[in-house]
């Protein structure tokens, strides 16, 4: 007669990769320098974009003061991004989407690498001031930093397909007018499986006979990220609109964004 006991085991930190990586976003805030060698949608900002770009960099005292005010309010850089940029980020499918991936797009300027610089350096036990600020980078361009995260067999063939051996769209409209960006880029790709520090085995019994199947509990993962960078004016950073995320089979996955409340420091 066989008899069948099942047991759960503990498994001494068997997180062979991580889930959902809470990736520090290091290349987030990437340099002018950088995003100028990315290859152009739809070529190169041309003088006006340059000269209107400028004029919207935090270089005033005010803003730079509350930049570096808003980046002190928090211990680490990586506190600064996980929490501090809660607003500025647009969920466009959850988990449990259709298609079994989540996106989000995080958006970011000036104003925010300044102030990730500031805690950064409050982590660090430095000062920084505002000749500091005006060291960095700085180009008056919007970033759009998009996370797809896919979590099972499928999901992440499609994550693979769709985002990273072709190439996905991202745009923003107003009404009727649609916003292109400047350039984009694949900016990396990571495994994101989980492993679970608990294992489910079932012991067989028969006879003089054992047997002992089973294995730790997770699923597959992958992420990738992209970005886009973008240039709008005063006046539709205070407006409402929409951001379309097109992925390579031509899905649109769109959200509601009111701007005002993103870039309204």
């Amino acid at each position: 007669m066989i008899r069948m006991r099942i047991a759960l085991f503990m498994v001494s930190c068997c997180l062979m990769s991580t889930a959902i990586r809470a990736q520090e976003k290091e290349h987030i805030y990437c340099s002018a320098s950088s995003a100028a060698q990315t290859q152009p949608v739809q070529g190169r900002p041309d003088a006006s974009v340059s000269e209107s770009a400028k004029a919207k960099q935090p270089t005033t005292n005010a803003d730079i003061d509350k930049a570096i005010a808003r980046g002190s309010e928090f211990k680490s850089r990586l506190q600064y991004l996980d929490k501090g940029l809660k607003r500025n980020k647009v969920q466009l499918a959850s988990a449990w989407a259709m298609d079994g991936i989540s996106k989000y797009v995080t958006f970011f300027t000036d104003f925010e690498a300044i102030a990730s610089a500031a805690a950064q350096a409050k982590q660090e036990m430095r000062t920084f001031t505002s000749e500091d600020a005006l060291k960095l980078p700085l180009t008056g361009l919007i970033y759009a930093h998009v996370e797809i995260l896919g979590r099972g067999m499928l999901p992440v063939k499609k994550v693979e397909r769709r985002y990273v051996k072709n190439a996905a769209h991202l745009v923003i409209q107003y009404d009727e007018e649609i916003v292109q960006p400047l350039s984009k880029e694949l900016k990396s790709v990571s495994d994101a499986s989980f492993i679970a520090p608990i294992a489910l085995y079932t012991w067989w019994e028969s006879k003089n006979v054992s047997l002992l199947t089973g294995g730790t509990l997770g699923w597959e993962g992958s992420k990738a990220e992209l970005e886009f960078v973008f240039h709008l004016t005063p006046e539709q950073q205070k407006r409402k609109g929409k951001v379309i995320l097109i992925d390579a089979d031509g899905n649109r996955h769109q959200a509601d964004v009111d701007f005002s409340k993103i870039f309204g420091q």
